[in-house]
């Protein structure tokens, strides 16, 4: 009898349980169900949403949870933006586990001021294992004094971080959209690059310290190193995996720079091209016109709006899109584009003086 009551109170209770999950709405006049992001978030329980309306909201250092949906009321980034104002980063996930998401957010404005870890990510830190998805956010005009302009990852963190635009961020030591270390294995995954800088190596991306980082559909473009790698930049036991991503049109270094024989990247059916300091050189050459790899012009034909579409436009004969695989394989398009553009519309700047004009 005490068996058969218990299982009857499980059921009972399962259903009222989830019925407490709540949503707590803010809004940038302070008048919602929290004062501020933070304020939304600190009241949240696991299974709750904090849902943001449109709006600027001037906040820095923003503490994310596990277990609850950060998210903008309606699915235009733009219409989300949270400015910190180079008032510290933008957001923290210090052990925010994959139970959590974020969603349609532009975050801006961020400063990792200091060195190491404190340096780093500047607009977005993720550290202690966190794993949360980010899905649909943009990334824009952050600075870290050491790495990772926009993104930083370390200490086993694994988000999976899907579509999106970085774009004009800049770190002192390397990484200028992103940099990932210390065993980090995060998932970036439709990304769109572009206009990030370092004085340093890896002006799209940095990965170090025995990170393992996969690329997926990802364009690396028109970003700056002033040392190594001005796509991306690759040392110290990392081990970057790199599938059907283009690493296209970046300044100064090379496409892909490996430091040592133990930091080379994976890649297929990825497209690398039309960079300052070479393309299949190096560490990687050996990966050229293997596993679907080329080095074709992409025939990008829009370059002006990029989060409009938050992908590029190329010509319906460009070698990303479905069937126009030098090769005749990988399946679907290769890096985050779309088609669109008559044949003989490509847009792109072409040559480097051009380019270097944009962004200097």
């Amino acid at each position: 009898m005490r068996t058969a009551l218990s299982a009857i109170l499980i059921v009972i209770l399962i259903p009222v349980c989830g019925a407490f999950a709540r949503t707590w709405n803010v809004n940038s006049a302070g008048s919602g169900d929290a004062p501020t992001i933070q304020a939304g978030i600190d009241s949240a329980s696991a299974g709750d949403t904090v849902r943001v309306e449109s709006g600027t909201y001037y906040e820095h250092d923003i503490q994310m949870k596990s277990g609850i949906l950060f998210t903008n009321i309606n699915s235009l980034t733009e219409d989300c933006i949270i400015d910190a104002q180079g008032q510290g980063r933008v957001l923290v996930c210090d052990g925010v586990d994959a139970s959590s998401e974020i969603k349609y957010m532009t975050f801006m404005g961020g400063h990792a001021a200091g060195t190491g870890s404190d340096g780093s990510g500047g607009a977005v830190l993720f550290t202690n294992y966190s794993a949360p998805t980010i899905y649909l956010c943009d990334y824009l005009y952050s600075t870290a004094d050491n790495l990772g302009g926009a993104i930083y990852c370390e200490d086993h963190s694994a988000p999976n971080i899907v579509w999106g635009v970085l774009r004009g961020n800049q770190a002192g030591t390397g990484g200028g959209g992103l940099a990932c270390a210390s065993y980090a294995s995060p998932t970036f995954q439709e990304l769109h690059f572009t206009g990030n800088t370092t004085p340093g190596n890896g002006g799209g991306a940095y990965c170090g310290d025995n990170a393992a980082p996969l690329f997926r559909g990802c364009n690396i473009f028109n970003c700056v190193a002033s040392g190594f790698g001005g796509g991306l930049y690759s040392e110290t036991n990392a081990a970057p995996v790199i599938e059907k991503c283009n690493i296209v049109f970046n300044m100064d270094g090379e496409g892909v720079y490996a430091a040592d024989d133990m930091s080379v990247p994976s890649f297929e059916c990825s497209d690398i091209y039309g960079n300052e300091g070479g393309d299949w050189i190096g560490r990687i050459a050996d990966q050229d016109s293997a596993d679907g790899n080329f080095s074709v012009d992409p025939l990008f034909c829009d370059t002006t709006d990029v989060r409009a579409s938050h992908s590029m436009y190329v010509e319906d004969c460009s070698p990303c899109l479905p069937g126009n695989h030098p090769y005749g394989h990988c399946g679907s398009e290769v890096g985050y584009v779309w088609g669109g553009c008559a044949c003989g519309a490509a847009t792109h700047p072409s040559t480097w003086g051009t380019i270097k004009a944009l962004y200097r």
